[in-house]
């Protein structure tokens, strides 16, 4: 499952960048991003949010926790679930980029 995983992100790696460990995306790969997360099972616990400061990259600190967001057997679907709605319709203006927080399972290697 690790080789999947690295695949993936690999796939996305080349729509955008890394910066503080995190992968960041443009909300709309974002989205397809938590669907794949979602079919391999890996809870996402958080939205990172992140902006443009005078040409630099820098982090909202309001970005969204679900770390605690439980759903009977079902944490992964709940977890994809918030984060895309999250990213679909409740994006502070002027968001650049978004990057998640994902469940550290040491058969995907964490995030």
């Amino acid at each position: 499952m690790i080789k999947v995983f690295k695949q993936v992100m690999n796939k996305y790696e080349r729509f955008g960048t890394w910066k503080a460990g995190e992968l960041l995306l443009r909300p709309e790969y974002a989205l397809s991003l938590a669907n794949e997360l979602e079919e391999m099972e890996i809870v996402i616990f958080g939205v990172d949010v992140w902006y443009y400061v005078d040409k630099q990259i820098v982090e909202d600190p309001g970005s969204l926790d679900i770390s605690d967001i439980t759903d009977g057997d079902n944490r992964v679907r709940a977890s994809a679930k918030a984060a895309r709605e999250f990213i679909t319709n409740k994006l502070p203006e002027g968001t650049a980029f978004v990057s998640f927080i994902m469940e550290e399972d040491p058969q995907y290697g964490g995030n």
